[in-house]
């Protein structure tokens, strides 16, 4: 059976955050790292599935924009 440690708990924990929008600079205290540079490059592999939700809501922004010109 596989052990759960305290570093998996953390990972964990920094993973939903950042999965669930929330601020890098919230991350960042809350895991102790002296930059929110350092915490995205730890946890930037986490975006690369929100690349195609970035595209397609700025997209819509941007059909909205011109919409109301």
């Amino acid at each position: 059976m596989p052990r759960v440690t305290p570093h998996d708990l953390r990972h964990t924990a920094a993973s939903l955050a950042i999965s669930s929008g929330a601020n890098a600079k919230a991350v960042q205290r809350m895991l102790g790292h002296k930059s929110a540079a350092m915490t995205l490059d730890v946890y930037a592999d986490l975006f690369e599935d929100d690349l195609d939700a970035v595209a397609v809501a700025m997209n819509e922004a941007a059909v909205r924009a011109l919409a109301t010109r």
